[in-house]
This record gives structure tokens, C-alpha cells and sequence, in this order.
């Protein structure tokens, strides 16, 4: 969540549990009220929403990463068993070349699902040459796993997407509905210096202070300056 959208909510979470401490029973401001706590319960879901999408994100790149390393480390000893084959075998017709180690994601899994097809067209004359029980089957359900990792991760970053638009929307309205209570409060706290000060410290937003800037002394050219204490 981007650090001004935060503070703008924090703000909303302030002014609801404010309104709700002094509450005001005029219809109109109740109706208000209950807007920015609808609103505040929408950017939750929103933020959850997000934070659980990155989450997804974070573990379907993880899970991508591992099942790539198989791919490719399965991908290298068929190619060894089909080079083998093909020394006395040379019509045996299996894809042996390896990825390169930035190949695309299309791309490495096109190249690993011809292999499997041509290799399991071949599968009784590779089979004296070390092709092992349920390598090819292993492979695929590799493949499997990791296009179903793709999937997962795109669905998450949509989602991502989502939540983040969701988050400026609401956030925007809390803002507009803080206004909207400024302008009730300012009159109906006027002849209140306690509550309207508490009112205003409620609704600003908490900015972090800027650094603050040293000024530097001018100097003249060639002017002596005094030592330092």
C-alpha cells in the first residue's frame, strides 16, 4: 500500500472513531458517519485483497522457480538419452536442444512438451539407452505444474491490480466524506475550543515532517570568517 494512501486512511479510521465518541444524533450526520464506515470497511477488504494477492505472487514465483530447475534438469538427461540413442539410432527423432538459462516461459515449455511427444513416440527404443520409469511422466506433470504456476500468478497480479484501483477509489471518497464532516463539525463546534481542536487534530492528515533545511551564511569574497568556537 502506497504510504499516502495509508496515512489518508489512518486519517479515516481517526475521524470515524471521533464521530462515533461524539457522536451527533443529527439524521443527516448519522447518514454521513455511516458512509466513511462502509467506506473504511471497503479499503480493509481492499488491503487484504492486495496484501493476499502478493502474497500469491511472491509463492507462485517461488514454486516457478523450482519446478523450472526440474524442468530443465529432465530436459538434460532426455537429451543425453535420446544423443545416446541417435549414435545407433540415427532416425530417432528427439529435440536435443537444451534452453538457454533466460529462455522465455513459452518458450521453455514448448521445447519440453515436443520433447516429451517425440520421446514417448519413441519410448521402447530409448528405454536401452537409460530412460527410466516415469521420467517422461514426471516431466509432464512438471509442465503441468508449472503452467498452472502461471496462471496462478497472473490471476493474483489481476487481482493486485484491482484492489490497488479499489484502494485510490474509496480512498478518495474517505477524503471527500472528511470534508464533507469538516464543514458539520466547524459549526457545530464553534463555541467549542476543546472539541473543535480535538475535532482538527482527528481530520489532518499526518504527514511525516520534512527535514529541515540549514540555511547557509553567505560569505563574502575575501572576507575572513570567524573561528569556530
Amino acid at each position: 500500500m502506497l504510504e499516502t494512501i495509508r496515512l489518508k486512511l489512518d486519517t479515516g479510521g481517526r475521524v470515524l472513531e471521533f464521530c462515533r465518541t461524539h457522536p451527533d444524533p443529527d439524521p443527516g450526520t448519522v447518514q454521513v458517519v455511516d458512509r466513511l464506515g462502509m467506506l473504511i470497511g471497503r479499503a480493509g477488504d481492499a488491503a487484504l485483497q492486495q496484501r493476499s494477492s502478493l502474497t500469491i505472487v511472491a509463492a507462485a514465483v517461488s514454486h516457478k522457480t523450482e519446478l523450472r530447475f526440474k524442468i530443465e534438469n529432465a530436459l538434460a538427461a532426455l537429451f543425453g538419452v535420446a544423443k545416446a540413442a541417435a549414435v545407433v539410432n540415427p532416425d530417432i527423432a528427439v529435440h536435443r536442444r537444451l534452453p538457454r538459462p533466460r529462455t522465455n516461459e513459452n518458450s521453455l515449455l514448448t521445447m519440453a512438451e515436443v520433447a516429451v511427444a517425440e520421446a514417448t513416440a519413441v519410448r521402447d527404443r530409448l528405454v536401452p539407452y537409460g530412460l527410466r520409469d516415469g521420467m517422461l511422466e514426471g516431466l509432464k506433470e512438471d509442465i503441468d505444474a508449472y503452467e498452472s504456476e502461471i496462471g496462478r500468478q497472473r490471476n493474483a497480479l489481476a487481482a493486485q491490480v484491482g484492489a490497488s484501483a479499489d484502494l485510490r477509489a474509496v480512498t478518495k471518497e474517505v477524503m471527500q466524506v472528511i470534508k464533507n464532516l469538516d464543514a458539520i463539525h466547524r459549526i457545530r463546534f464553534a463555541r467549542d475550543p476543546e472539541l473543535k481542536a480535538a475535532w482538527k487534530s482527528a481530520r489532518n492528515v499526518a504527514w511525516p515532517n520534512p527535514e529541515p533545511e540549514v540555511a547557509e551564511t553567505p560569505t563574502t569574497p575575501g572576507a575572513v570568517q570567524p573561528n569556530a568556537a
